[in-house]
Formats: C-alpha cells, sequence, structure tokens
C-alpha cells in the first residue's frame, strides 16, 4: 500500500473538493471510490476528510457562495507558505486568496499562475497531506492544462524550484515537472480552447470500466475516454454530479 508521511517542497500534496452538497457528495464518492469520512473542526465552511484504508486520501468541503463551480483543487506542499506566496507574485502570479491558518492543520493561499491556472499552496502542520497514494481510490497524479506552457513551466520553476522536462507521447507533447530527482507532476498543451487552463486531478482506480459504469449510475457521466495509453494506463475523465470533474486511471503496473 503505497503511502506518504511528508511531501518535499513543491510536489503536490493534497486535492479538495468544493461542493454545494456536500453530503450528496460524500455519497458519489463512496460508491465511486470506496471512501469513508471523518468530520473535521474549521473556523467556517464544513469541511470532511476523505479515508481510504483508514489513511487520509482527500477533502471534501462546501463551496463558499453556491454561484462558484464546483472544482477539485490541487495544493502543493511548502515549507513556507507567506514566502512563497511572494515568490508567486514576483514571478507573475496572483493571489486570489491570503495566506490563512487553518486550525491547527497548517497554513495556505490560493493563487493562480500567469495564465490564470488556480492552485493551492499548504504550509503543513497537523496535517501534511494525503497518506495514501497511487492505489484505488487514491491520488495518483496532477496535471496542468495551458494554453501557454512555456510561461507556466518558467513560472513554476521560479516559485518551487522545480525542473521540467518534455517528451513525445502518443498523443502529443507531454511535460513531467521533477522535485530532484522524482518526477511530481505532469502538463500539457489543453486540448480544448474553451476550457480554462486549470490543475486537474487523477485518482487511481482498480477498474476504469468499473469506474464508469459507477460513476453513470450514481449520477456523474464521463467527459472524456476511456483512453489506454500502453505502459501507462487506461484513463478517462468524469464530472461528478453538481460538475466537478477528475479523471480516473487504471494503472498499468504498480506506482510506489
Amino acid at each position: 500500500m503505497p503511502t506518504r508521511e511528508s511531501y518535499v517542497e513543491g510536489t503536490p500534496s493534497w486535492t479538495d473538493l468544493s461542493t454545494p452538497d456536500v453530503e450528496g457528495a460524500k455519497a458519489f464518492y463512496r460508491e465511486l471510490f470506496g471512501w469513508d469520512y471523518t468530520e473535521e473542526e474549521t473556523d467556517s465552511t464544513p469541511y470532511v476528510m476523505a479515508l481510504r484504508n483508514g489513511l487520509s486520501a482527500a477533502g471534501i468541503g462546501a463551496l463558499p457562495d453556491e454561484s462558484m463551480p464546483s472544482v477539485w483543487s490541487t495544493y502543493f506542499a511548502v515549507d513556507d507558505a507567506d514566502a512563497t506566496a511572494a515568490k508567486i507574485q514576483d514571478a507573475g502570479g496572483s493571489l486570489m486568496m491570503e495566506c490563512i491558518d487553518i486550525t491547527d492543520a497548517g497554513r495556505m493561499a490560493f493563487a493562480a499562475d500567469p495564465n490564470g491556472a488556480i492552485f493551492g499552496i499548504w504550509e503543513a502542520k497537523s496535517h501534511f497531506g494525503a497518506a495514501i497514494v497511487n492505489e484505488h481510490g487514491a491520488m495518483n497524479w496532477n496535471e496542468l492544462l495551458s494554453d501557454n506552457l512555456g510561461v507556466g513551466l518558467d513560472f513554476y520553476s521560479l516559485v518551487f524550484g522545480s525542473t521540467h522536462e518534455t517528451a513525445e507521447m502518443p498523443n502529443g507533447p507531454y511535460t513531467s515537472f521533477a522535485v530532484g530527482d522524482r518526477v511530481v507532476a505532469g502538463a500539457m498543451p489543453k486540448p480544448d480552447p474553451e476550457i480554462p487552463n486549470n490543475w486537474g486531478v487523477y485518482f487511481a482506480v482498480d477498474d476504469t470500466a468499473q469506474a464508469i459504469e459507477t460513476a453513470n449510475v450514481n449520477g456523474g457521466h464521463v467527459t472524456y475516454g476511456p483512453l489506454d495509453i500502453p505502459d501507462v494506463g487506461v484513463f478517462a475523465g468524469i464530472a461528478d454530479p453538481y460538475g466537478a470533474k477528475f479523471t480516473v486511471i487504471q494503472l498499468a503496473q504498480p506506482v510506489d
């Protein structure tokens, strides 16, 4: 069972869902991923921790404003949220939400890169991030879709000190982000100019076909795929009943 106890700065460490219906979302993802839940103490909106095999996998929180879209967010681990917030602005990004403390769990902010892709930063205290990864119902990958990758890649290098390398894949060029010698995320040109630049979240599943069926039965729907990339896996885009989009992937081989 792939687990984590900490994350190096610049590594995606957490994902959570903002939804207009926390109870409805809990039911959908329980069926899809087999999640259990614990209620978290917060200073404002309701928030629950999703557990897989008793370990933290993701979060679900209520939208602060129901006119906002329901989304899955990617958070990057940072050593100092305030210092990173300053780097984001110096590198041409903007803060969507200033740094705040989330009880004793950590300190966070939301930001947008120069192309408008939104992400979170997380300075861990009692909560370091996802404790289980790369297996059914757990976060496996985080991916940037952008119409101006050159600017975006430079931005993330300046903010997080990450490196990047681009290679040809069956469906076009694909860029991998690395922190030290570990590949931590990916990026590619967005396939549809109508969608916003964004960070997407992948969850591992045992069977992509079964995940699609389960999503459909419980009010979700497929947004693309399934697609099979040799030596990578079979993946599909899914939207939950409230419109939040994510990707599921049946991995071709185990990942630590």
